[in-house]
Formats: structure tokens, sequence, C-alpha cells
């Protein structure tokens, strides 16, 4: 199997398992099924899948961004501070990503020129993000959103909330860009082998940098989002999300070794968790034992990943070591010629003993 043949088995699986847990619960409780319901699940999907989105544009590039969370909750807060004083919206909704995209530019530019491995730099705006957060609120909420803001969270376009609608427009605007574009292909290049990537001229400290940058506005337009649908925000706001969002990356199919993975593939992931949660929920089952068959989940899939990677290699690797040994690979079984015939063969087949 190739990898994108992999990749697509592996959305396959992600998508379908979700609806397994929709029609295995709703033969249980038809109530699960019911259009409300899934509309509701469908909303709470939004902001999972954006930070996932934004988990693997930076996984791609072989790192990894662990202050998503804590991200949401600053950008979160400036934005309601801004919103609750009476802001225009028009201004708020730009100035908070581009803060987000800020924030996540710092974790670029410390992994790059820092050379600050990415789980640590992440981990250390995790906690100095959440503190400036509650230095900001004293740790009170900020509330009192207009209502003006909070009307986009319940505004539905052909029966769903335009929440959806926008994030799934933006979404497929991610996908295309890196399947259809030079950008998206570096970005690939970069986590696949950065070495090489850089000897044909790609820029690798800058893909680093926009991945970064890319998760930091997901996690900011996530937390516009968040703001929308509760209506306040505090500094405890998205605490622990940013590792949902690396689950639903990695068991969408992105490899945490880098160069491997598809929006889609994140996108599926975060729907996959969504519903098996809402399921588990639905049916009285406690959430600790969602986040326990949600982490047996993702160790399956790095199991799969593992072996699916290294079964790939050794067959790359033999077929290199063919070539460069001046034999030419092995076809495969149906293709290979008939031995040829003894020389005692021939004298029998043709008559002569």
């Amino acid at each position: 199997m190739t990898v994108p043949g992999f990749l697509k088995a592996r959305e396959v699986v992600t998508i379908a398992g979700a609806l397994i847990f929709i029609v295995g619960v709703g033969v249980a409780q038809p109530r699960f099924v019911e259009y409300e319901n899934l509309t509701r699940i469908a909303n709470s999907t939004v902001i999972l899948a954006l930070l996932a989105a934004g988990a693997a544009l930076v996984i791609i590039t072989r790192n990894i961004d662990v202050s998503v969370g804590s991200t949401m909750a600053l950008t979160g807060i400036v934005g309601g501070s801004m919103l609750r004083d009476g802001v225009s919206i028009a201004v708020v909704v730009p100035v908070v990503i581009l803060a987000g995209a800020g924030l996540g530019a710092v974790n670029g530019i410390g992994v790059t020129y820092g050379r600050v491995p990415s789980i640590v730099m992440t981990l250390g705006t995790l906690g100095a993000y959440r503190g400036i957060s509650f230095i900001l609120t004293s740790g009170h909420s900020v509330e009192n959103i207009p209502a003006e803001f909070k009307k986009i969270a319940v505004t539905k376009l052909l029966g769903m909330p335009v929440i959806v609608w926008g994030a799934s427009a933006l979404l497929i605007g991610l996908m295309l860009l890196m399947s259809r574009t030079r950008a998206g292909r570096h970005l690939y290049a970069t986590g696949d082998n950065a070495a090489g990537a850089r000897l044909i001229g790609v820029r690798t400290n800058g893909m680093v940098i926009i991945a970064f940058s890319a998760s930091g506005a997901l996690a900011a337009l996530a937390a516009l989002v968040f703001l929308a649908q509760i209506g306040s925000v505090s500094n405890q706001a998205g605490m622990g999300i940013e590792m949902r969002a690396i689950a639903a990356a990695v068991i969408g199919g992105v490899a945490l070794s880098g160069g491997v993975g598809t929006i889609l593939g994140a996108t599926f992931g975060a729907v996959f968790i969504t519903t098996a949660t809402s399921s588990l929920s639905f049916i009285g089952i406690p959430g600790f034992w969602a986040d326990t068959v949600i982490g047996a989940i993702l160790l399956l899939a790095l199991f799969a990943d593992a072996r699916v990677r290294a079964g790939l290699e050794k067959r790359r690797l033999s077929a290199r070591y063919k070539r460069e040994l001046g034999g030419p690979p092995e076809p495969p079984p149906g293709d290979r010629p008939a031995p040829a015939a003894l020389p005692s063969e021939k004298r029998i087949a043709g008559g002569v003993a």
C-alpha cells in the first residue's frame, strides 16, 4: 500500500467509525439521531476541527504545538474584552486572528531561530499564555458579550448553523492550499526531509513559522466561535483541548514523524472524537471512559502508523538496493516469466530421448 492509499483508507475508516457510533447509539436511543441533536454535534465539532487543522499543519512540518488551548484562552479574553467594551465586531475579528497568528509566530521563531525543540517551546508558551490570561482577568470570567455577536452561533443557513458552513468553507480552502499550491508542497517537503528541501530552495524556517502562525490564527478563530457559543470566556477556557486536537489529527492520518497527512483527515478525526464523546455521554457513560476510549484508539492509530510506515520503508529500501546492485526490482508474482526449460527438457519436448 502506498502512502496516499494508506491515508485514504485511514480517512475512510475514521469517518466510518463516527458513523458507527451514530448508528449504534441511534438504534439504542433514537433521540440521538434527531435533527436537533445532530446539529448540536456538528456545532460542537467546529472548535475541535479548527484546532485539529492547526495541529495538522504543525505536525506535518515535524513539530508539535501543545499551546493552542492557552492561545485560544488568551485570544478569547482579548476578543471578549473588546466586545464587552463596545468595539465593533468588524474590528475585533481581524485583531483577534492577527493576535493568534502572532502568538503562534512566537512559537515558530523560538523553534527555528532559537533552536528550541517544539515540545519544549510550546510547553513554555502554554504556561506563559495561560498566566497572562489570568493576569488580564484576575481570575474572573469575561462576560456581557453583546447579543449581536452571540447571535452568530444560533443563526442558521439551510438548516445548519452558519458557523458550521463557515468552518467547512475555511477547511476546504486549507485542503486546496495544501494539495494544489507550492506553499502546501513546501510544507510537506519541510516535514518529510528538511535538509533535502533546503537544497531545492525551500525556506524551511519560514515554512515552520507559517505553520505555527496558522495554528495560532486557527486557535484564535476557535476562540471567537467559543465566545459566540458560550457568551463568556475565562482563563480556564480550552484547558486540555490541545491533546484532543493532536489526537484528532493523528487519528485522521497525520504522522507525528512529519511530511504525511491531510486537513481532511484531521477534520474527520475531530468529527470522530466529538461523535464518540457525545455518543458515550448520551447513553450515560462517564466522561473519563470517553477519554479512555479515545486514548486507546489513538494508541491503535499510532501502532498502525508505525507498522505501515515500516513496511513502506522496507519496500523502498529493498527496491533501492536492488537497483544499486545492478539487478532490476523483483516483479510481482503474477508478472514473473516462466523459468527457462533445461536442455534435457527441451530434447524430451522435441521428441528426442
